[in-house]
């Protein structure tokens, strides 16, 4: 995968989560995905990834990606974001993928109402 298909593929993700498209959110993601916030949850495949996206409570969702960084040698990944849904969310996620699909994404964020100017306080990219 180029930088340029992995920012696509990020793209496409952010699409899919704000008009609900769950399925196709989750399509970008390997069968057997790890996927986690190490201090709140952990899934270990698609089906349950799934689920946890179908869960939004009702809630519009929105993912603005803030920097994206890719390594096409290690075909890893990392990106800063806003994901507004249940609550604001800032954060960042590492990112490994093989093939056209991401295997491992490990996200770290915090809940936070502010824009994200505000939240990075200067150090913004």
């Amino acid at each position: 995968m180029t930088k340029a298909e992995f920012k696509s593929l990020l793209d496409s993700m952010a699409e899919a989560w704000s008009r609900r498209y769950y399925a196709a959110a989750a399509s970008a993601f390997a069968e057997d995905v790890r996927y986690a916030d190490p201090l709140r949850y952990s899934f270990s495949n698609r089906e349950q990834l799934r689920a946890f996206f179908d869960a939004d409570e009702g809630y519009e969702q929105r993912v603005e990606w803030h920097t994206i960084i890719f390594d096409e040698a290690e075909q890893a990944g990392a990106a800063e974001y806003t994901y507004d849904g249940t609550h604001r969310y800032h954060g960042t996620v590492l990112i490994k993928v093989e093939g056209a699909r991401i295997t491992h994404w490990r996200e770290y964020q915090h809940t936070d109402s502010r824009e994200w100017e505000e939240f990075v306080c200067g150090t913004a990219f």
